[in-house]
């Protein structure tokens, strides 16, 4: 069984055994198998030259403009095409490859580049002042793939808006249908970039598009004065999308979806699978450093939904958020912030979110969400959010936050309003400030199997906290987790370091939580030395939460899971194929009269199957986990109409219309 397949169905697997059947709904994985990330069989491909001397094409739009289905452009390492390249649609939808002519001195398949690869590049660089990007796709065009490129701005251009525009999110005339999308576009091994020179490098990538990925590539030195920057986002691009062992570097927000008003209507990016990149700040630009550089770039978050769904963020690395008020914002790594655009999206969405095996560091505070908009107009309430297997330390409030100790912003882990079916287990993090800040009503809430710094904060909060109530513990989780009892283990099995019993005697009878008096009691390998190796985070085999978690393992984070997702094995290129290329997983499933789910699987290897059924707004009914190639549910009564059946097994996840009509 594939390493990555193997992780991600056990990953499943193992939250919904933790999962009472009365409890928190899980999220719904992405359905990204449409993506065709596997390069091509190249051997019919015809192969044209572009570059300065004795090649085919001199012009490289001429070349783009001439390539039929399976082309090969090959253009010359070290020769720069200057201009602002169109990526046409084409009537033949078989894919045409932009690449450089020393891809062999570049990194393998899934091995990221670096900028010392460039001197194997050649280099794409527009050169427009009004700001055009390097490359744009006309509306529909599918079926490119940019491979070890160099893509850039002269120095000249002082305002650029986007390097590569695979779709438009500017224009409503240009796209206002999903058949208008550009799609099936691939960025692979390149180092994309911007520059110091202006007051505006606003984007690397930009993914108003469908069915595209970005890979292996190295993304950096995008940065505004007043403007939001970003390494890569997108509003007006249905998805799916692979985002998948890149190095992303922004000043704004690294990776943001959201933050406009489509012009495709009711559309929200859906299907996302963001797995071991490396989201990265450099302190140079930040104004209190030493190294500080001398242009206070507008500074925000790490990774930022606006609406979104079905994502899946998994195996990367988050680092460096600093507050920068009052032009930034306070220095959180992760926000899920739903927003509906003033009313213009009322279709802004963020549910099905699983954040997990992500190693989060050097930040002032962890993760922000909203649950609903702030504003006078209605929002979608989010739902379905789980947080899985995480490392969070030095979030610290004194180093990176906003200097307000009785604010919300201080070193928390978790500041979050009203979503509903929350889940936080397995995670183990070193903060400075309170757990959680709570500022609305809970009514799905899970926390288990965790293991958090308990002490007081410089503003006197601490724990699981509240506002309206003078510590953290009981009364706040009383008023603002109705759903938590002391009976249904959904606050279990968690160490609270320098934390106070007394504060959760509620759920110390038929729950069992531990608060040691010191970090020295809980036996980490070496958290001194975290700053070389997180796995100085690892439990000493003596240590007393060892094999106490409700699966018998160890409390707080899983390193051989999180190793797993972290490793560069985990992307296997193979894998991310269409379900057609491939192996099929061959299975009938229909409605029967006595309210049942019939399945059927042809089982090409001993297996276990998640079965979910959802309606048409993507609602979760009921889910269950089967081990035999033929069984019948037992299903709740479902009205008449249409419904989706999800399988999650080894080999991916697959689905299933049906109709029930009876």
């Amino acid at each position: 069984m594939k390493a990555r397949q193997f992780i991600w169905f056990s990953l499943v697997l193992f939250a919904i055994i933790q999962t009472p059947v009365s409890g928190q709904a899980l999220p719904e994985l992405p359905h990204t198998f449409s993506i065709i990330t596997k390069l091509p069989d190249l051997q019919n491909f015809t192969i044209k030259t572009v570059g300065p001397v004795n090649r085919d094409y001199k012009d490289l739009q001429q070349a783009i403009d001439a390539a039929q289905g399976k082309s090969l452009l090959v253009l010359d390492a070290g020769a720069t095409f200057k201009g602002s390249f169109r990526l046409p649609k084409k009537s033949i939808n078989s894919w045409i490859i932009i690449t450089s002519s020393a891809m062999a001195n570049l990194p393998p398949e899934n091995q990221r580049v670096r900028p010392s690869d460039a001197m194997n590049m050649p280099k794409i660089m527009t050169t427009n002042l009004s700001g055009l990007p390097t490359f744009y796709t006309e509306h529909g065009a599918s079926h490119y793939r940019l491979m070890g490129l160099e893509i850039t701005a002269d120095t000249a251009v002082k305002e650029s808006y986007g390097l590569v525009q695979l779709g438009n999110g500017f224009n409503s005339s240009i796209q206002n249908a999903l058949s208008q999308q550009a799609r099936q576009i691939i960025i692979d091994r390149c180092y994309i970039h911007g520059h110091s020179y202006g007051n505006i490098m606003k984007c690397g990538v930009r993914l108003d598009c469908a069915e595209s990925a970005i890979i292996d590539s190295y993304i950096s030195d995008f940065h505004s004065i007043g403007y939001d920057a970003q390494a890569i986002a997108g509003v007006n691009g249905s998805g799916p999308f692979k985002i998948i062992n890149n190095y992303l570097e922004a000043s704004g927000e690294n990776l943001l979806f959201g933050g406009g008003a489509p012009s495709i209507p009711d559309l929200v990016p859906s299907d996302i699978e963001i797995l071991r990149n490396h989201f990265y700040k450099p302190f140079s630009w930040r104004t209190t450093d030493p190294n500080y550089r001398g242009k206070h770039w507008t500074i925000k978050n790490l990774f930022e939904l606006k609406t979104g769904k079905r994502i899946l963020l998994d195996g990367n690395i988050l680092e460096n958020s600093w507050a920068d008020l009052p032009i930034g914002q306070s220095g959180y790594a992760i926000l899920l912030t739903v927003r509906n655009e003033d009313g213009k999206s009322p279709q802004a969405d963020i549910s099905d979110v699983t954040i997990s095996n992500n190693v989060i560091r050097n930040c002032g505070a962890g993760i922000s969400i909203s649950g609903h908009d702030d504003n006078t107009y209605p929002s979608i309430n989010s739902r379905r959010i789980q947080i899985f297997n995480n490392l969070c330390y030095n979030l610290n409030g004194s180093l990176y936050g906003d200097n307000n100790i009785y604010g919300p912003n201080d070193g928390v882990f978790i500041k979050i309003g009203d979503p509903q079916d929350i889940i936080i287990d397995h995670n183990t993090c070193l903060q400075t400030g309170a757990i959680t800040w709570i500022y609305d009503t809970i009514y799905s809430f899970k926390f288990t199997n965790n293991i958090f710094n308990c002490t007081l904060s410089k503003g006197a909060y601490q724990g699981i906290y509240g506002p309206g109530f003078a510590r953290g513990g009981n009364k706040v989780m009383a008023a603002y987790l109705p759903n938590v009892r002391d009976d249904n283990h959904l606050f279990d099995r968690n160490v609270f370091i320098q934390g106070s019993s007394l504060d959760y005697s509620n759920y110390q009878t038929k729950s069992t939580n531990y608060f040691p008096v010191s970090i020295d009691q809980v036996e980490f390998t070496d958290p001194s030395n975290a700053s070389s190796d997180y796995h100085s985070f690892v439990l000493k085999a003596s240590s007393s939460y060892s094999n106490k978690a409700i699966d018998q393992t160890a409390i707080g984070v899983n390193f051989a899971r999180l190793d797993s997702a972290q490793n560069s094995n985990y992307y296997d290129c193979k894998i991310t194929n269409t379900n057609e290329e491939r192996i099929a997983l061959k299975w009938q499933a229909f409605f029967t009269s006595d309210h049942s789910l019939y399945l059927r699987f042809e089982e090409i290897e001993a297996q276990r199957y998640l079965v979910s059924i959802f309606d048409i707004s993507g609602k979760s009914l009921c889910y269950q986990i089967i081990s035999k190639s033929e069984s019948s549910i037992q299903i709740p009564t479902l009205p008449v109409g249409i419904y989706f059946v999800s399988v999650s097994s080894s080999f991916g996840i697959f689905s299933k219309k049906l109709i029930q009509a009876y």
